[in-house]
């Protein structure tokens, strides 16, 4: 009687966990097919960036985009950004968001070139965000994500191009030949052509090397120098902008599927409207960051009509010569296609 109470006993358990498997697997099918399989539950998905969370260009534009979906999805999404690449390293964080280690991703075609060139092409864009999503751009390069196993929402850094910065004052580009600045492999080509010797320096080194004169200057955004306090020792950034940003927003494509239709749809609309409010912060920060480098002495170097087309050309040949190199020719053919204005 004993031995036949515990037989049963098990039948039963077993019962219920084939049940609660089989449930479990359903509610997993249900979700990957983007149906919300629990109306009212809130799903918190996992946000990596690529620069820290008290860095100038994320710190306030993240939780921008973050209240603006949690407010337009209306308590079906709850976003945790859990860090930046203290958490997970930069180069990394493509196939974290990928391989589902996270839902959402803060990044930069540097950082995955390699696993993804042709994500480099959004630094020849001479489109507005706005424009990008109208004239075919966006839904290509969505495309091409979505070949490489992630979902392509947008940019989130715009407005904000590159500009070389000098420990010493030059009147032009020909007076940078020989000069070591610390560099991006997105202008190495270019720095090649001027004549500029190329040292790689992490960023957390850069005021150290100044300070020692390892190297003599450096390729960065206009936000970023002075608050990191480069520009104690940098005082001079030729006023001749160049390239165009190369950050966008990934999720996780289980993530993203995982939730309603209506839901989805709502973060690509809210992530469109993001754009435009994120690039007028910029357009402010810009203009602010301006003022307040004059102020701290730093001088804005005005160099030749024929110097600035110089630079244009060596970025414009440069970037699409790296581009030529790592993606087939069709593919080069449609992104010149597309960004030709």
């Amino acid at each position: 009687m004993k031995k036949w109470s515990i037989s049963i006993l098990t039948i039963i358990l077993l019962t219920f966990s084939i049940l609660a498997g089989c449930s479990s697997s359903s509610s997993k099918e249900a979700s990957s097919s983007g149906e919300n399989t629990k109306s009212g539950e809130t799903q918190t998905l996992k946000l990596i960036s690529f620069l820290s969370v008290d860095h100038m260009l994320t710190k306030d534009i993240i939780p921008m985009w973050i209240d603006m979906v949690e407010k337009e999805l209306d308590g079906e999404v709850k976003i945790e950004w859990i860090g930046g690449p203290e958490s997970i390293p930069a180069t990394e964080q493509f196939n974290a968001v990928k391989n589902g280690l996270v839902d959402i991703n803060f990044n930069a075609s540097s950082q995955f070139s390699n696993l993804m060139p042709e994500s480099d092409s959004m630094l020849m864009s001479p489109f507005t965000l706005g424009e990008e999503r109208e004239n075919g751009y966006f839904d290509y390069l969505g495309q091409l994500f979505e070949k490489n196993g992630v979902v392509y929402l947008g940019r989130w850094l715009s407005e904000e191009p590159f500009y070389f910065w000098s420990n010493k004052e030059v009147s032009s580009l020909a007076e940078l030949k020989g000069a070591k600045f610390r560099s991006n492999p997105i202008y190495h080509g270019t720095m090649d052509q001027l004549g500029m010797v190329q040292v790689d320096v992490h960023p957390s080194d850069v005021y150290t090397s100044l300070e020692r004169n390892l190297v003599e200057g450096f390729g960065f955004t206009l936000l970023g120098p002075r608050e990191s306090g480069w520009t104690e020792i940098t005082k001079y950034v030729i006023d001749e902008p160049f390239l165009n940003q190369n950050t966008m927003i990934m999720i996780n494509p289980n993530s993203f599927n995982g939730l309603s239709a209506e839901a989805q749809k709502k973060m690509i609309e809210v992530t469109a409207k993001f754009e435009t409010e994120m690039a007028n912060y910029f357009i402010e920060k810009n203009e602010e960051e301006w003022k307040a480098l004059k102020e701290d002495g730093v001088k804005v170097i005005d160099i030749s009509q024929k110097d600035r087309d110089l630079l244009q050309k060596h970025i414009n040949e440069q970037t699409w010569k790296s581009l030529e190199k790592n993606i087939d020719k069709d593919t080069v053919k449609e992104l010149k296609g597309l960004l030709n204005k």
